[in-house]
């Protein structure tokens, strides 16, 4: 049986907002259970977008960062990657680097020894996205735990644009059924995004992210869930 009592969790966030739309209600039933959560924030940068400003800097997006870590109490938090050189090219960099950060940074698997590791789906359609998979995979190959640091449980997140992927799934093993509090914590944390937010009824949005949760509710028979991925669970 999962508990999420007492429990770390790191979550790998290829960019700000990913954790809220993909673990934001792990994040609160972590805290909430007395738990500690620290989030690697892979890359942050000025990027064009299809918004209504055209653009979000990475000003704006720090400032946000701080706002949702002060809401939902996130322990700590490290910019990998702060800048433009890899914003929405994590594919470019070499997988090496992403590993070691993973591995050994100043927010990593050594550093933080979490025993819940949350990152994005191989499915996604995001380049960065796939990238931070497979830097996490590598991360957390089986070794002598001597040695190394591995956590007893590994999970992958989904993003609202699950349906639109290069490949078949994500085909999710495990749901975390989100109560009224835990969703409403999640949403108003997804509101604190305000330069990444799109249109308002597509994934990308506040609405995007409780019909999701509505969907897997439905999928588990509760009202709303977060889906994931089980890829390792050490009991």
């Amino acid at each position: 049986m999962i508990t999420f009592h007492r429990q770390t969790l790191l979550v790998v966030a290829p960019h700000p907002d990913d954790e809220i739309f993909g673990c934001g209600g792990l994040i609160h039933r972590v805290k909430e259970g007395g738990g500690k959560v620290t989030v690697l924030y892979l890359t942050v940068g000025t990027t064009q977008d299809f918004s209504k400003s055209g653009a979000s800097t990475a000003d704006e997006r720090v400032r946000e960062i701080e706002s949702v870590v002060k809401k939902m109490r996130i322990d700590s938090y490290h910019i990998a990657f702060p800048g433009d050189a890899y914003m929405l090219q994590l594919d470019s960099l070499p997988q090496r680097k992403l590993i070691h950060e993973i591995e050994r940074g100043p927010i990593s698997l050594e550093a933080f020894k979490p025993t819940i590791l949350a990152f994005p789906s191989v499915h996604d359609y995001n380049q960065d996205h796939r990238a931070a998979n497979a830097a996490c995979i590598s991360a957390t190959r089986p070794v002598n735990g001597n040695f190394k640091h591995l956590p007893k449980l590994l999970l992958e997140y989904e993003f609202p644009y699950f349906a639109w992927s290069p490949s078949v799934g994500p085909n999710p093993n495990l749901f975390l059924s989100l109560g009224k509090d835990v969703l409403r914590a999640k949403l108003d944390c997804l509101k604190l995004y305000k330069s990444q937010m799109k249109a308002k009824k597509g994934p990308i949005s506040v609405y995007g992210a409780e019909t999701l949760a509505r969907m897997r509710g439905i999928q588990s028979g509760t009202d709303h869930a977060e889906a994931f991925v089980v890829r390792r669970h050490v009991a």
